[in-house]
């Protein structure tokens, strides 16, 4: 089953230049070549309240973070030495494919992060309308291009995420999305069962 590595995090304002320097053109190349990994794009949000960095990693399976070859890579270069000491607040998370698109597209210059929690006697209809007529109602959307749906086991992180790849960055908060996203069961079956839940707006950097 395909999987998904999300890192969040910060860094040293006074080191970004170098951090984002050294992230394209050291670090996510050499991650990106580990077997197994199927794609890397990072991405810049401007929200003060969650990590301002992420990098996003497409793997064949979860197994590809505990290969020789994706530990070798994430020590190479300058990354270990002169940046990672200077990151903060960082978030690491492992998910595992559940619902939506089969793929992300990896093409969209915004992508949104929806992250959340379901009560449990409420998860398998979350699962089933997430699928069946909340995504197929906002993809009807002008903008909206692909989401894919995850689930996590990571401790301190919420346990579903979806991706949204969209082309504008006001969509996902605008009106017609609030509304659209109003429709059907959702809202009356489903949202109030949810909590922990983080929004995220991001713009595509690599």
């Amino acid at each position: 089953m395909s999987a998904l590595f999300l890192v969040r995090m910060d860094v040293a304002h006074d080191l970004e230049a170098r951090f984002n320097e050294v992230y394209d053109k050291e670090h996510v190349p050499n991650l990106a070549a580990v077997p197994g990994v199927r794609r890397a794009g990072r991405y810049r949000q401007p929200s003060p309240t969650e990590p301002r960095y992420l990098a996003a990693y497409e793997l064949d399976s979860a197994a590809v973070l505990d290969s020789a070859a994706w530990k070798a890579a994430g020590e190479a270069g300058r990354w270990p030495g002169e940046i990672r000491p200077h990151t903060m607040n960082r978030h690491r998370a492992v998910y595992e494919w559940v619902g939506g698109a089969a793929a992300l597209t990896g093409k969209t210059p915004y992508v949104f992060w929806v992250m959340m929690d379901i009560e449990p006697h409420r998860e398998a209809l979350f699962n089933e309308l997430y699928d069946a007529e909340h995504l197929p109602l906002l993809s009807k959307l002008s903008g909206y291009v692909n989401a894919v749906r995850y689930r996590t086991a990571t401790a301190g992180e919420p346990r579903y995420l979806c991706v949204y790849e969209v082309e504008r960055a006001d969509l996902p908060m605008s009106k017609a999305w609030n509304d659209t996203s109003d429709i059907g069961r959702w809202k009356p079956e489903v949202r109030p069962y949810t909590y922990n839940k983080k929004w995220i707006v991001s713009e595509r950097i690599f």
